[in-house]
């Protein structure tokens, strides 16, 4: 089987798409994989070309959706790439998942639990909301990963600069959220495929940062996930339709609350912590949604 991945960037820039990790796994099962980069495809009413050649036959394409721009900048792509074969990530509501404002939107619309939260454009309503919340508070952009975009603010002092900057850089709304201390700085990393759970590890910040991500110098550690935990991870990922998910929870006194669903999410540390073959997973769940493939 040919399996396609697609890759939002050019090559110097996959690192965070797991590529060479998926092409491995699908190389051990026999597969042929041929990485796809959006730069280098061209798009008409007729054909489509990457690096100018036409598209090779493929059964099965995995988008790794590594970018962090406005969505339907790339969606284009993947629409079409639908009418040549299964896109694994490709029908889903990838523009929202992409998008931090439009996740907050759909998780208040389905009632999903999360931190209190605000929205606005100016430090002056920003700091109005972080008055109503109480400090410290976190601000977010709305298009970010890898915990870039996430600031920290444990007082007026700290929060008007950063929001008063981001502001007038931007240009775009900004997201400020309660900070949840009971969490003591970690957070949920659950990984799911097809809509089940297949892998999950507790993440916690590095000395001095409240920022779990292990791709900011957070660590992984082990952990056993309770059913309302599985649950509101399985309810987000149906919500957002998509076949591979990360999602991120926080365990508060209110029990799990959502912080963001990722649709390219890493698996470098979750393999390592879990033991678990994420990337043969991803490539398992692939060539089953090939038409006529045993499901």
């Amino acid at each position: 089987m040919t399996i396609g991945i697609l890759i939002y960037s050019g090559p110097a820039q996959e690192t965070y798409t797991a590529a060479d990790r998926l092409t491995a796994a699908a190389e051990k099962l026999g597969h042929q994989v041929i990485k796809l980069y959006e730069p280098l495809l061209s798009i008409s009413e007729t054909e489509i070309l990457h690096e100018g050649l036409p598209l090779p036959h493929l059964d099965v394409i995995i988008a790794r959706p590594n970018f962090v721009a406005e969505p339907s900048l790339h969606q284009y792509v993947t629409d079409k790439l639908l009418g040549v074969c299964p896109v694994i990530n490709g029908a889903g509501n990838i523009s929202a998942s992409k998008n931090k404002i439009a996740q907050h939107l759909l998780f208040e619309k389905h009632q999903l639990p999360c931190p209190r939260w605000g929205i606005a454009r100016n430090s002056k309503d920003l700091c109005k909301l972080a008055e109503e919340f109480g400090y410290p508070v976190i601000l977010k952009v709305a298009f970010g990963t890898h915990g870039k975009g996430v600031f920290y603010a444990d007082k007026r002092e700290v929060l008007d600069p950063i929001a008063g900057y981001i502001s007038i850089r931007d240009g775009n709304p900004l997201i400020i959220e309660e900070f949840i201390a009971e969490a003591n700085r970690t957070d949920l990393r659950i990984f799911l495929i097809g809509g089940e759970v297949i892998a999950a590890m507790e993440r916690k910040a590095p000395e001095g940062d409240v920022r779990a991500n292990t791709s900011t110098g957070g660590t992984g550690h082990k952990v056993v996930l309770t059913d309302e935990e599985i649950n509101l991870a399985k309810r987000v990922t149906e919500l957002f339709q998509l076949d591979i998910s990360g999602v991120d929870l926080i365990r508060s006194k209110r029990g799990p609350l959502i912080i963001e669903i990722n649709a390219n999410p890493g698996f470098t540390e979750l393999e390592r912590i879990t033991g678990v073959d994420v990337a043969g997973a991803i490539i398992e769940y692939a060539t089953k949604q090939t038409p006529g493939s045993q499901k």
